[in-house]
């Protein structure tokens, strides 16, 4: 159901040309990473206390990636629930982007998508790598960073 850990072996990954000559690399996920989930947990504890409420318990699955380039990781995650995560208070289910703010900061929420796909660009914008989102085998949406967070920009 979840798929594979991601680590610096991601960037071994097979790539893939996309129209106009970009290429994507894929990212996996991993349900095993506790300190990441419970970063998730704080960014987005508002959902999770409500889900808590209606007897639900959310599952998470993270990746860690480098968008920036400063040498720390970022976390990419997945937040699942039953019924389309109504009991989050939500439609869809929530792909977020965590970006931690200094060595002993933590994590702060500078992106927030429908998803559960991501694959990260070989382009970037203002220093960050673009990334693009997708759900449940829809349309790949380009995601670039404005200087404060990530936005859609198709």
């Amino acid at each position: 159901m979840w798929r594979s850990i991601v680590t610096a072996a991601m960037l071994a990954a097979p790539l893939m040309a996309l129209p106009g000559g970009a290429v994507a690399q894929p990212v996996s996920f991993t349900p095993f990473d506790q300190p990441a989930q419970e970063a998730v947990q704080a960014a987005r504890s508002w959902q999770f206390e409500r889900a808590q409420k209606a007897g639900v318990t959310p599952r998470v699955a993270t990746a860690r990636i480098d968008l920036d380039g400063d040498g720390v990781a970022e976390i990419v995650a997945v937040v699942q629930a039953p019924d389309r995560c109504a009991a989050l208070g939500l439609r869809n289910c929530p792909l977020v982007v965590l970006h931690r703010r200094s060595e002993r900061g933590r994590f702060q929420e500078v992106g927030s998508f429908f998803g559960d796909a991501v694959q990260i660009l070989d382009s970037s914008n203002k220093g960050w790598r673009d990334i693009e989102t997708r759900f449940t085998q829809g349309p790949w949406r380009r995601t670039e960073w404005n200087g404060l967070l990530y936005q859609i920009r198709r």
